[in-house]
């Protein structure tokens, strides 16, 4: 209210935008409550909502992240439609120093404790209408002195006192006491993320550099480096480099993660292993001065996949290590997993590896090829089926594999296609009790 209220003042010209999360019983009035009052204001108003919490649930995700995704594609939809120059939104002093330090605890590294940026372009959402955060140096005293001076109306969200969300306990509990341990905390972290956001910068300045000397060649479907150049750099502009080239080849992928970039790295750095499928559908090979990054799209290379040419179907009734016959195996196992633990947990995104909750995997669940008629209830798709055949177009697995291809199914359907999408009939949920893990793995040749 402060943020629209202080843009109204100063002449922008404005259209508020609410989303409705539909996660509290008292949401239907706020949004009714914003709609009135930029109506009254004479404010163009446009409005959405979205069930989050199924969203939530189909997708593998935090409700806090769900509803963060749902909400910002609802604003950037908005703002193409409206051709709006830029989408505001309301983060203040506290709002960073709280995300400073939830990255700080989930393992970030520099751009992760940088925080937010005041303007952000390109985002996950657009790559040329930027989110800009007006208030971002702001603190909640001043906001608050703000709203009393001008005597702006005000609904307070009950879901703000709510410590099941871990923002709420860094807030609540976290940054309190630490004030109680290090009085002048907020300010210290404040101070790293302007330090860590000026070194990111750096860092990304002398990975553009280098990037230009690394590449060799370079395609719509693969790119070349000299994996001598990569080598030579320190291992923060190594990681940096791995990002940038996944970024070429496949710049809708947002999930790339520490352990991925790593294990690309450990590969490059032993010259005896000559290829290995990593993920987004991308495969590294490489020669003593080459390392070529390829989409699954390129030229195929001889035993590239996991296949299931001789055995049409292995039984997983009993965990543990199954040989598909093509050097190929699938290990099965059952981790470390606990209820409580559902909140914080960091599903890996792998084409060949996958968790899957228990449950799923009934006595009949077998490993096996594609049959006529397979359906699949891909996450993120509301519940509804599409077909196995379909989906492997659509996730672009290569049609010489398609037939051999091994699936993971039960006698509720197909639980998962390696390389493609996990059924909502295994994901992982609040009500999962125990958690086991598929990963295909190549024998060493």
């Amino acid at each position: 209210m402060v943020l629209l209220h202080a843009m109204m003042v100063n002449d922008y010209a404005l259209i508020a935008a609410h989303f409705n999360h539909k996660l509290r019983e008292e949401s239907d009035q706020e949004a009714e409550f914003v709609k009135k009052y930029c109506l009254n204001a004479g404010l163009p108003f446009r409005q959405g909502a979205g069930d989050v919490r199924s969203y939530a649930e189909e997708s593998g995700l935090s409700l806090e992240e769900a509803a963060r995704i749902l909400r910002y594609q609802f604003l950037f939809k908005i703002a193409e439609t409206e051709g709006a120059g830029a989408v505001a939104v309301a983060h203040h002093a506290d709002d960073q120093i709280e995300t400073v330090l939830m990255n700080l605890l989930r393992g970030a590294g520099a751009k992760g404790l940088a925080g937010m940026r005041a303007v952000s372009v390109p985002n996950p959402w657009s790559d040329t209408i930027p989110v800009v955060r007006p208030l971002l140096e702001v603190d909640k005293e001043e906001l608050i002195a703000y709203h009393s001076e001008n005597q702006l109306p005000l609904v307070e969200d009950s879901s703000n006192a709510d410590e099941t969300f871990f923002r709420n306990k860094v807030r609540h509990s976290l940054l309190p006491r630490l004030e109680s341990l290090r009085p002048g905390i907020r300010q210290r972290l404040l101070q790293t993320a302007q330090i860590m956001m000026a070194e990111d910068q750096a860092l990304e300045y002398y990975t553009d550099l280098t990037w230009e000397s690394c590449l060799s060649s370079k395609g719509g479907s693969y790119l070349q480096l000299s994996r001598d150049k990569l080598l030579e750099n320190p291992v923060a502009i190594q990681r940096r480099i791995i990002r940038k080239a996944l970024a070429a080849l496949r710049p809708d992928f947002k999930d790339l993660r520490f352990q991925n970039v790593e294990a690309a790295l450990d590969f490059v750095r032993d010259p005896s292993r000559k290829s290995t499928n990593w993920v987004a559908k991308v495969n590294i090979s490489q020669s003593p001065r080459k390392v070529v990054l390829s989409t699954w799209e390129t030229d195929l290379v001889k035993d590239q996949f996991p296949q299931l040419a001789e055995q049409r179907e292995i039984s997983l009734a009993e965990p543990g290590k199954k040989d598909l016959g093509n050097g190929w195996f699938l290990d099965f196992h059952v981790i470390d997993y606990k209820p409580e633990m559902f909140e914080g947990l960091e599903i890996p995104g792998e084409d060949f590896l996958v968790w899957m909750d228990q449950a799923g995997i009934t006595s009949g669940a077998v490993l096996r090829v594609r049959q006529e008629g397979d359906l699949i209830q891909p996450l993120g798709m509301g519940g509804n089926s599409m077909k196995v055949s379909d989906l492997m177009i659509n996730e672009k697995i290569p049609a010489p594999y398609r037939a051999d291809w091994p699936l993971v199914a039960s006698d509720k359907g197909i639980l998962w296609v390696p390389g493609g999408r996990l059924s909502r009939l295994a994901s992982i949920t609040e009500d999962t009790q125990a958690v086991v893990e598929f990963r295909f793995i190549r024998q060493k040749t």
